[in-house]
């Protein structure tokens, strides 16, 4: 729950440079590295974002794995 003082936003701002660079990730379906806070680096491909998570599928045969975006410390393509 927010604070009466802390403003968050609703919705991606897409005019950041960071979030067209994600969408531009996903949308070629780039495979990626991210280094991720207390657990160390994940391979795989973005498959979309939102305000509070990152997916990221790993494996075929795996689910997809979500990244909280504040543990997310780089992220760095591979391909």
């Amino acid at each position: 729950m927010q604070s009466f003082f802390e403003k968050r936003t609703t919705a991606l701002d897409t005019s950041q440079p960071s979030i067209r660079h994600l969408q531009d990730l996903i949308r070629h379906k780039t495979p990626v590295a991210v280094q991720v806070l207390g657990v160390g680096e994940l391979e795989g491909i973005l498959h979309w974002q939102d305000i509070h998570y990152l997916a990221l599928k790993q494996d075929e045969n795996r689910p997809l794995t979500l990244i909280s975006r504040g543990s997310a410390a780089t992220i760095r393509a591979l391909g």
